[in-house]
């Protein structure tokens, strides 16, 4: 604990926290790293014996950004079998609900009520169960909820009988008693919002998801200097997934075997539900894919500083609300963009900062788009996204938008 304890307390809540390796993990400690007016303590589960992957590249991060860091144990019948079991059973949000009751205890001994502002932080949306309860014996204490994304309008929940229906129920009442609403786009604050009375817009805010130029320090000699490497760093799940590109990719080929020469395609990740490539990958060059098993965080920010081209590939939804987080990273690495993406959030961004993008709705588009990125990128016609765009997705920039709403909340 390094910083200076000041008067305004704010308490974190959240299950997505270091050394979980999730992607709202690296978010939600970038967002907070740099908040100067206010003292941020977290509160979090101890991962230690669930199995989830773990990520210790951000410790000394965590260490020198953050005051106290408060870990609730879980309940003794979760083990690591028992909750990679419960990722196959629809949650009532999630699996990592099983996690409230001890995280509800554990804020009753850091005594939850002596903070002058709580924030519940999802993906997982848990966690502001716990925040409500939190909320529900100390009304007087002010709360924000964070959605890094949609709840109950997630395109990608589970299609089963009455799930939608319940986790509308669980969003409601919790938008209904927190105090403010953060969205990290309009577009979703919109669409989430849209369903509820007019008067709960009042109560809503956007703020973005954030880099930190401070962790691009680190660099590595590129990894091949023949190559124009394409990177998309994260995982592939459900219909976000590379079947399409990849066809894309043969279409491609088998009308000039010669045009992918000298680029090569990095997937640094797991595509979760399919760890065999090879059945898709046959008619291809051998050299034109790598797959590459998942790094830790700080080595996937310097894989995207010796990237020629970071690649993000979108669901194929007629819309996406979604930011993505590795775009965020992707801005902070000051390399061209290339996104397969729909119309929505993602797209907005690349319109504003300059990048380069196709529609995912089929594969003639992304064979289209393709071509276009590598005879760019092979003609050095690719720039970086414009810095004066870019300099908003900052966590200075956006640690000074969470201190005016952290005030305007705890002031009322």
């Amino acid at each position: 604990m390094t910083r200076k304890l000041i008067n305004k307390r704010v308490l974190l809540l959240t299950y997505a926290f270091p050394p979980i390796q999730a992607s709202e993990s690296y978010l939600s400690v970038k967002a907070f790293a740099k908040i100067n007016s206010y003292d941020i303590d977290v509160l979090t589960i101890d991962p230690s014996e669930i199995g989830y992957d773990m990520d210790y590249s951000l410790k000394s991060y965590v260490d020198e950004n953050f005051n106290n860091i408060y870990r609730a144990t879980p309940p003794k019948w979760i083990n690591k079998k028992t909750f990679k079991f419960l990722r196959y059973v629809p949650g009532f949000p999630d699996r990592f609900r099983f996690f409230n009751k001890a995280l509800y205890q554990k804020s009753m001994t850091i005594e939850a009520s002596s903070y002058d502002l709580i924030i519940s932080w999802s993906t997982w949306h848990s966690v502001h169960l716990v925040a409500a309860k939190i909320k529900k014996k100390f009304q007087l204490t002010p709360w924000i909820v964070h959605l890094s994304d949609p709840w109950s309008d997630n395109p990608f929940l589970t299609n089963i009988i009455g799930y939608k229906a319940s986790q509308y129920f669980f969003e409601k009442s919790v938008l209904k008693t927190a105090d403010a609403v953060n969205f990290t786009t309009n577009k979703a604050r919109m669409m989430v919002m849209k369903k509820y009375p007019e008067s709960w817009i009042n109560k809503t805010y956007v703020t973005s998801h954030s880099y930190d130029k401070k962790l691009y320090q680190s660099k590595c000699v590129k990894l091949s200097t023949d190559k124009l490497v394409i990177n998309y760093l994260g995982n592939f799940y459900g219909p976000r997934n590379p079947a399409s590109l990849i066809s894309a990719l043969k279409s491609i080929h088998t009308k000039n075997n010669n045009f992918f020469d000298g680029v090569v395609f990095r997937f640094v990740g797991k595509w979760i539900g399919n760890e065999n490539w090879k059945p898709l990958l046959y008619d291809l060059p051998e050299d034109l894919i790598e797959i590459v098993s998942p790094i830790s965080y700080i080595d996937s920010l310097v894989e995207m500083s010796n990237s020629d081209l970071l690649l993000i590939l979108d669901a194929p939804f007629k819309s996406s609300v979604f930011f993505p987080s590795k775009l965020v990273d992707y801005i902070g690495a000051d390399k061209p963009i290339f996104a397969i993406t729909p119309q929505g959030s993602c797209f907005d961004i690349l319109q504003d900062i300059g990048g380069l993008h196709a529609s995912p709705e089929n594969v003639d588009s992304i064979a289209s788009g393709v071509l276009i990125a590598i005879n760019k990128l092979k003609g050095g016609k690719l720039i970086s996204p414009s810095t004066t765009e870019t300099e908003i997705y900052s966590n200075d920039y956006v640690a000074r938008q969470f201190e005016v709403l952290f005030k305007q909340i705890i002031t009322g």
